[in-house]
């Protein structure tokens, strides 16, 4: 498993409206600079656990094979990464160590996603599932960024209980561990939608010119307000829908302040901070995902805490009746 980004450009298949060879550029320059954002991730991620999955996996491999020698020298050092990693930093929790990003582009105007919208209606309500879902398919415009992440209160335990049913000879033993620990692997997925990285580029641009050029500020402006369009009947408003509302309603103020006296400074620097909050809320949503890894841990411990319970119950019902034979 490779550390690193993978970036792969798909692009769907353009219907009506589709954008030039140059508006398709500049979105491809706005994905690029959300996926860095993600990229940070990974730089903080200590050398030591990348590599200590790599050898988990190689023991795996080593040990398919019937090689138990090779693979326990592997989970040695695998262990002694992990315990490296946790000696320097011991509140290490869920930390990443792959990114996959993948971009979708659907270059389709408003006016032409309703239609394919309504068509897909009329198609369902005739039960014709298939030819629906070959219209609607296509419609993502979109940067999907997936994390592969380690929960270290659980993969070194893996390792090590691996590492010492292999010393036992027990190889399918130390198989079964180390398939507990990739259980515990966890992906998580965010979207961040084209289109208002789109809007967002738009309104900077708009802010950016001389307030004389007030044709092209409202030209700008317009087409903000054509991608948040597009996001919305693409389907990505509905967990922010207030949001996408608000940025809306920010660009109409700008439009009519541009009429009047042009004084649009403080309107702008607001618009641009809602644009900066709801894009940070998409790129953060993974963690909404990462709880359930922590609820593994949470699991983890309790029942661990439930079997110190038992053991510590049948070890005092043992010492009784060791007391009670001594008595006799």
């Amino acid at each position: 498993m490779k550390r690193g980004v993978l970036l792969s450009w798909v692009a769907v298949a353009l219907l009506l409206g589709a954008q030039s060879v140059e508006a398709k550029e500049s979105k491809q320059v706005l994905m690029q600079k959300a996926a860095k954002v993600h990229q940070n991730d990974l730089k903080k991620t200590p050398k030591e656990i990348g590599e200590g999955l790599e050898l988990t996996i190689q023991a795996v491999q080593k040990i398919t094979k019937h090689q138990e020698k090779e693979a326990q020298k592997l989970l040695e050092k695998a262990s002694s990464n992990f315990e490296k990693a946790l000696k320097a930093n011991p509140n290490l929790d869920l930390i990443p160590v792959e990114e996959n990003v993948e971009a979708f582009e659907f270059g389709a105007d408003s006016k032409a996603i309703e239609k394919i919208l309504k068509d897909a209606q009329k198609l369902l309500k005739d039960h014709d599932t298939q030819e629906a879902r070959a219209l609607l398919s296509p419609l993502k415009d979109e940067l999907d960024i997936v994390i592969v992440s380690i929960p270290m209160k659980l993969y070194p335990i893996s390792t090590k209980k691996a590492l010492a049913l292999l010393k036992k000879g027990d190889s399918k033993g130390a198989l079964s561990a180390l398939e507990e620990g990739f259980s515990t692997i966890v992906t998580t997925m965010s979207v961040i939608p084209t289109p208002i990285l789109s809007a967002q580029s738009l309104v900077i641009a708009a802010s950016e010119l001389d307030k004389n050029k007030k044709e092209e500020a409202k030209k700008l402006l317009e087409a903000a307000k054509e991608e948040l369009k597009r996001g919305e009947l693409l389907g990505y408003t509905h967990r922010h829908a207030s949001e996408y509302r608000a940025l809306t309603q920010s660009i109409n103020e700008i439009e009519k302040e541009i009429k009047g006296k042009n004084a649009v400074e403080k309107l702008y620097d607001k618009l641009k901070k809602s644009f900066g909050d709801l894009i940070g809320k998409l790129h953060h949503e993974k963690h909404q995902v990462h709880n359930q890894a922590e609820q593994k841990v949470k699991v983890y411990e309790k029942d661990e805490t439930i079997k110190a319970k038992e053991e510590t119950k049948i070890f005092k019902q043992e010492a009784d009746s060791d007391a009670k034979k001594t008595v006799k």
